[in-house]
């Protein structure tokens, strides 16, 4: 077996072992992950596969190719938690695999080795590859399509970013154009001769016969609500808008960067080090301009999610793979990446020892993890500072997969009863009287169709900025499922409520309603009437 060969199946195995042990065990995620996996179910129940729906309305939030994805994997494996998230993982391991592949010619074997495993073990590519969202396909599209023009691949170049159109919309188009085009200009190569060359007279076309139909039959079939929800409002308005006013933050992705790349966070200062030197190579320049973009224009932006930069983890691993190719061929490591190293397996250890979920077995088991990712940074920091490069990677490795596994397996417990709402919705099922009406929080709502088939209605939000927020929606044509102009909530109603959201109701909104049980981070009411008799736990 040739050395490719044997390096693309440690590729598989490493990435089956991080993206797909235990993948069913932690319920899906409120609220995101239950919106992508309600969406593809309802997919396939009402067999239209080409106009998403949720909670039987129609919805314009994202195209359809993840939930296409989703909706095969429930077809061929039923409905579940790891059928979910399946297409991410193994998005996420094809982008490993093909990256190794297809950086050799550019950039070296070795190097291209390093990158690769390097990008399989970053956490949050781990992270993204165990979620229901539409990330992992939109970052494998956009690795594909930048890594080919690159290569001069121009027909696979625009066949992905037909993909990455249908990913995640417009962005599949933008992304490749103003990266190659800024790469062009910062490498002088902006001339009509090299424009020319990259075929785009017939290109455009193909990336438009692949991701436009799509569009163009949501604009004849539902025409305004669909091109004001989708285009106006997710691509433009959150934007230039927070959609969650005061969490964005120009410095948030430094922040998200430095817990995302773990553990090879200390790469990125040995990057900025030769910058200088790489400005020179093609290639180098190029992987750059990629990581660099995609990171500037999503700080830029005013709606902000810790995932939104995945698409720029493929450049930064190969890039962080080429520094540490030249700390072990040179033989010297600064000081400032020994320090950052210490600093920041330092910080993830303390980070997780004062988290304040507890893992299965209590503060013993706990103690027990920290100790062992103590130890194995304790090998990784001194690895490196004796230049025993083998031993700095595979100590790396190790504690990438320790730290998932640990979270995934040891506190799965917790994670499922502090961040999902399955035990919520299953009591709900239980001890919701048949026929009743219930109001279900925005944020369970989803989870609780996913796992119950329990609807219900969109709880009306009090908050005068969400109200104010739904009527602006309402009258720019906007159309967002669960978004509720409507205060009022029958008497004899049931209401499922988060408890942190409760405590900011005006309190007029709080007269006649009585609790009936107290559940992880929810709260059960019943408005008016005498209240049931329920067993607490």
């Amino acid at each position: 077996m040739s050395n490719k060969r044997k390096t693309c199946l440690l590729l598989l195995c490493f990435g089956v072992l991080l993206y797909g042990t235990y993948l069913g065990l932690i319920p899906l995620l409120d609220p995101d992950e239950p919106v992508y996996g309600e969406t593809a179910k309802e997919m396939l129940l009402t067999g239209d596969w080409l106009s998403p729906r949720i909670y039987g309305e129609f919805w314009y939030d994202k195209p359809p190719l993840f939930y296409w994805l989703e909706a095969i994997s429930f077809k061929l494996f039923g409905l579940s938690t790891w059928s979910a998230r399946l297409p991410s993982v193994l998005a996420t391991l094809i982008t490993s695999i093909y990256l190794y592949c297809s950086s050799i010619s550019l950039i070296g074997e070795k190097r291209a080795r390093y990158g690769a495993f390097i990008f399989t073990s970053a956490l949050e590519i781990i992270i993204l590859a165990r979620s229901a969202v539409t990330d992992a396909t939109l970052m494998l599209s956009l690795t594909i399509a930048l890594m080919s023009f690159l290569k001069k691949q121009y027909k696979t170049a625009y066949i992905a970013c037909g993909l990455a159109l249908l990913a995640k919309g417009p962005i599949g188009f933008a992304f490749p154009a103003l990266i190659v085009a800024l790469w062009m200009i910062l490498s002088r190569k902006f001339t009509w001769k090299n424009i020319m060359s990259l075929h785009w007279t017939w290109g455009i076309p193909l990336a438009c016969l692949i991701g436009l139909p799509w569009f163009i039959y949501m604009g004849i079939i539902h025409g305004a609500p669909f091109i004001d929800t989708f285009l106006g409002y997710h691509n433009i308005t959150r934007f230039v808008a927070p959609e969650h006013a005061g969490k964005d933050h120009i410095w948030m992705y430094l922040v998200v960067l430095a817990a995302g790349f773990f553990p090879w966070v200390a790469a990125i200062p040995a990057i900025f080090a030769s910058i200088r030197k790489w400005m020179h190579k093609e290639v180098m320049l190029y992987l750059m301009v990629w990581a660099g973009f995609i990171f500037m224009f999503f700080s830029l932006s005013s709606t902000q999610l810790f995932s939104y930069i995945l698409p720029m983890y493929p450049a930064l691993s190969l890039l962080a793979g080429c520094a540490v190719a030249d700390m072990e061929e040179s033989g010297a490591v600064p000081l400032y990446v020994e320090i950052s190293h210490a600093f920041f397996f330092l910080l993830v250890v303390a980070a997780l020892g004062l988290a304040p979920i507890m893992p299965d077995g209590g503060p013993a088991v706990k103690i027990g993890i920290l100790i062992m990712m103590t130890g194995l940074g304790t090998i990784s920091v001194l690895a490196l500072a004796r230049r025993r490069f083998f031993l700095f990677r595979t100590a790396q490795y190790l504690s990438a997969a320790a730290l998932i596994l640990s979270v995934w397996i040891l506190f799965a417990s917790s994670v499922s009863h502090s961040f999902t709402s399955y035990a919520i919705g299953s009591r709900l099922h239980r001890e919701l009287p048949s026929g009743s009406s219930v109001y279900i929080d925005s944020f369970y709502r989803p989870s609780i169709a996913f796992y119950q088939n329990i609807y219900g209605h969109p709880l009306p939000e009090y908050s005068a900025d969400k109200q104010q927020n739904a009527r602006t929606n309402a009258s720019e044509g906007v159309y967002l499922p669960g978004d509720s102009t409507n205060l009022r909530i029958p008497s004899g109603s049931y209401i499922l409520v988060q408890k942190k959201s409760f405590a900011r109701w005006p309190e007029e909104q709080k007269k006649d309603l009585h609790l009936l049980w107290q559940e992880d981070t929810a709260c059960f009411f019943i408005k008016g009437g005498k209240p049931i008799e329920v067993n607490e736990k």
